[in-house]
């Protein structure tokens, strides 16, 4: 659920990398590979939420 692009760079992160720890300014704390999972989860809570509509229309319509 990722941009092709972001592939060849995500692929070479070291680990000590992915642990790197950034602050939000409301003091939230995520590590580089938790916000990764985090926003590929949000992608795909809204790819199912598409789908969701999706087939709710078709059901009307039919």
């Amino acid at each position: 659920m990722l941009r092709a692009s972001m592939l060849p760079l995500l692929e070479n992160l070291t680990s000590a990398q992915l642990d790197r720890v950034g602050q939000y300014p409301d003091g939230a704390r995520f590590t580089f590979k938790e916000l990764l999972e985090y926003r590929v989860q949000h992608v795909r809570d809204h790819l199912a939420q598409i789908a969701r509509v999706k087939q709710a229309f078709r059901e009307d319509k039919v």
